[in-house]
């Protein structure tokens, strides 16, 4: 798939100008706090439906707007059409060419994958950030997910608010307990299927990256393993200690994804700069992955100079190339971008305003 034309309106403090972004590689380059982020958090906002920096409607909205876009010309599923996400206090409204679509016809035709700064936190941090790791590969992977992470989220919370009103009664919870051991299953057998589909493109891509360095693994670790029975099971057995601490203890929640280098956790032992490689080999993964014979999810790769130094953006930029994705990029300086690309696009943002 290729991203043919991007424009904005009202999103952060980018200008309304329409960008010819029809290149294999593209790259914003421009000062700290000039917007070069803005422009690929825009793309991101098209290719994933959400922001890689806030989950806040409101502070994706230019100071004093009500509402906001982003409009993209996309070439895929052999053909070209427009694609629009609108902001307002309503709420979101996808629409692909004049039609309202939902998210998950909009993410069969149209995906995206990153690498941003903050990505290297899952592999030190806390379950929860490795889990959200896991749900967004698996969404890039099969977009019908998430209607069941977003169920599992809101039975979560409605067993959480209730626990922790502290009035709930037995068969109320019976039955919340009943739908979250329906949806666990589904969750954990898709999260299951996208590591064993991304395990070895990842071991191969750490390994590209990081040369002869001991190989790496990567396990999925689910809190409960079995059916619904047994899961309803087990919550029944945790109901006096759920009650008791008012939250939920049992669920997919809890489960982790861990990460090995050379024997032992990278949690504790992996440095920053092997963090950072784990991340990469992990979004490769989940490019090649989500990539069928005809489409390449976009890649998108925030601060190029400070992430990845020279040697490893020319790997990135081979691999990526070979898996055939269109590539965009922000950095304070153009020095950064590989001199390897046969055809490649830069813009220089100032103020919001993108100009080649």
């Amino acid at each position: 798939m290729r991203l043919l034309r991007i424009q904005a309106h009202a999103f952060r403090n980018l200008g309304a100008e329409v960008l010819d972004v029809d290149a294999p590689f593209v790259a914003f380059c421009g000062a700290n706090g000039q917007g070069k982020t803005n422009w690929l958090e825009a793309i991101a906002a098209l290719g994933t439906l959400r922001s890689f920096r806030t989950t806040k409607t409101a502070e994706l909205l230019r100071f004093g707007a009500v509402d906001a876009l982003v409009e993209g010309v996309v070439q895929s599923e052999g053909m070209t059409r427009r694609y629009r996400v609108a902001w307002t206090e309503a709420g979101r409204t996808l629409r692909r060419e004049d039609r309202i679509v939902d998210a998950v016809s909009w993410l069969r035709s149209f995906r995206a994958a990153w690498f941003v700064p903050g990505d290297v936190a899952p592999i030190r941090g806390e379950p929860a950030l490795r889990r959200a790791m896991l749900d967004r590969a698996a969404l890039t992977l099969e977009p019908s997910y998430l209607a069941v992470a977003q169920q599992l989220r809101r039975a979560l919370d409605h067993k959480g608010a209730l626990l922790k009103s502290g009035s709930v009664d037995g068969p109320t919870l019976d039955a919340i307990d009943g739908q979250l051991a329906a949806l666990s299953v589904r969750t954990v057998s898709r999260r299951m299927d996208a590591v064993a589909q991304m395990a070895p493109h990842f071991r191969s891509f750490y390994k590209e990256f990081c040369g002869e360095e001991d190989a790496v693994t990567v396990r999925y670790r689910p809190q409960v393993v079995g059916d619904e029975d047994h899961r309803m099971q087990t919550m029944l057995a945790a109901r006096p200690q759920e009650r008791e601490q008012r939250r939920v203890l049992v669920g997919p929640h809890r489960d982790d994804l861990e990460f090995g280098l050379r024997g032992k956790p990278a949690r504790a032992f992996a440095s920053q700069g092997q963090a950072r490689s784990l991340v990469m080999a992990w979004k490769l993964a989940e490019l090649a992955c989500a990539r069928t014979a005809d489409e390449t999810p976009l890649f998108l790769v925030d601060d190029l100079g400070s992430e990845l130094d020279p040697d490893r953006t020319s790997r990135l930029v081979r691999v990526v190339s070979e898996l055939g994705a269109q590539v965009f990029v922000t950095t304070t300086d153009a020095r950064f971008l590989p001199a390897t690309v046969a055809e490649l696009r830069v813009f220089r943002v100032e103020a919001g305003v993108a100009s080649p």
